[in-house]
Parts: C-alpha cells; structure tokens; sequence
C-alpha cells in the first residue's frame, strides 16, 4: 500500500527532474549558454521543473495532495541546485591549463626590464611598460619597479586611441596576470581577482561570482594535492562566472591569460614563456 502511495511522487520528481535536465541540457550543450537567455533557462529548471513534479504528484496522489506536491517540488528543486552547483562551482576545478615557469625566472637582480618590441607599450608621461593583455579598444600594461624585491607592480587599463588611462592599480608585487573579454577586463595579483569595464575602467558590480583561478601555485593540478619539488606552475586559463546588478551574466566564459611573473612574460595562448 504504501508503495503505491509513493509511486505518484516518485513519478512527479521523476518527471521533474527530467524536464529541469533537458532544459538545462539545451542551455549549455546546444545554445551554448548565452548570457542573454539565463534567466529564462533558470526559470525553466528552478521553477518549472518543481512545479511540474509537484502538479504530476499532486494529481495523482490519493492523499494529502498538498504534501505531494511540496515534497516532490522541494525534491526537484533541491536536484537542480546540487546540478548547479557541480556544474559550475566544481568541474571548472578541473578544467585547467598550467606552465611551468623555468629557473630563470626568478626576478629582475636591479636590472632594468626590456620587453621585445611586440610587449613593450609606451605611456606618455609615465615610462616603458610591459603590454600583459588587450584588445583593439584596451589596452592592460604593466609597469614594474625592477629596484626592489618583490618588484611593485602598477597596472594601467589604457583607452588605445587616445592612450587615455581609465584606471591604475598598485600592487605589491609583479605576478600580473590579464586578459580582456567581451568588454571585460579580468585582472589578477596571483590569485585576487579584479573585473573591470573595458571601455570606462570601472569595477563591474555584482552579486554572484564563481571563480577557479588559481594563479601561482606549486602543482600543475593545485585541486590535487602533490608534492612540488620545488616548481612553480602559474596558470594561463580561467572559467570565471559571474552575475552582475545590471541583469548581464556571464556563463563560464573559458579564457585564455597572459601574465607577468618575477622577471618573465608567459603567452597564454601559445604557452611561450620570455624574460623581460
């Protein structure tokens, strides 16, 4: 008997469940999670999902109805929460890319940086600095005081055609890692992150951020515990989500960084590491 009774919830979650993976399966594998339409995916699993399950229950169940449906809807939604968050929070941990820094990288010994002309980017007034990321309309340059370990680091996101800096940053050291996405700026001190508008330099203001980059680290995989022998792997990728106060979202973008590390430039695309 009391079998029976559970097979009208059983069915509902089932139906649920169904209906918020297939939609969230749409979401990511076929429209390749535009920011755009989030929200109205999110709608369909956290909402619609239980509501279906719930509505199924209720309608088959020969008892207390109301607790049909508030059982199995809870069930369904408590599913796609644990989905989202493995999706989001816990995969991207293992979706990594690391470089080996080699030994020669271990700072600049009072010795002036020279970047090669394709990384070196004048700033009028200010001096020579090194071009870490950029696009047609930004540009990321990083200037460096080569007198004094750990070698202070200031950061410049500059307008490129008008060579305009729209904002400067101070760091305590040179571990500069950047690059510039669909009008965002992601900006890193080893691992504390900065999210800055493109085009005006502003801090972009939101309300959800989930981040797995992890900058400078002893390991290849610092999500696994090893032993380091000594070797530095600095990271050159990121899946960084965010949700920001204007309504935009951005879902696990995978970027490709460049970076500044003690006396070296590492390619993030190529994996090219060079002394500056």
């Amino acid at each position: 008997m009391k079998t029976m009774q559970k097979a009208p919830v059983t069915t509902g979650i089932i139906s649920g469940t169904l209906f918020s993976v297939i939609a969230g399966m749409v979401y990511i594998l076929l429209l390749h999670e535009p920011g755009s339409l989030f929200y109205l995916f999110a709608t369909l699993v956290f909402l619609g999902g239980p509501l279906i399950a719930g509505t199924t229950a209720a309608a088959r169940y020969p008892g207390d109805k109301y607790r049909a449906f508030l059982v199995s809807g809870c069930v369904v939604f408590a599913t796609a929460f644990v989905l989202f968050f493995i999706i989001y929070a816990v995969l991207p941990h293992f979706d990594r890319t690391s470089v080996l820094l080699p030994e020669s990288c271990t700072g600049f010994d009072n010795s002036r940086p020279h970047p090669t002309p394709a990384l070196a980017y004048e700033l009028p007034g200010t001096g020579t600095g090194v071009l870490v990321a950029g696009s047609e309309e930004t540009a990321v340059v990083a200037l460096i005081d080569y007198t004094r370990a750990p070698y202070p680091g200031t950061v410049y996101i500059v307008n490129r055609s008008d060579n305009r800096t729209l904002r400067r940053m101070d760091f305590p050291d040179d571990t500069i890692i950047a690059t510039v996405d669909s009008g965002m700026v992601y900006l890193y001190n080893d691992k504390l992150g900065y999210f800055l508008n493109a085009r005006t330099g502003a801090p972009e203001k939101k309300f959800l951020l989930i981040d797995n980059y992890g900058g400078l680290s002893d390991s290849e995989r610092p999500v696994l515990a090893g032993s380091s022998e000594g070797r530095r792997y600095l990271e050159t990728t990121a899946v960084i989500s965010s949700w920001s106060t204007d309504g935009s979202v951005r879902s696990r973008p995978h970027l490709t960084m460049n970076a500044v590390a003690y006396n070296c430039f590492v390619n993030g695309t190529t994996g090219e590491i060079v002394e500056i």
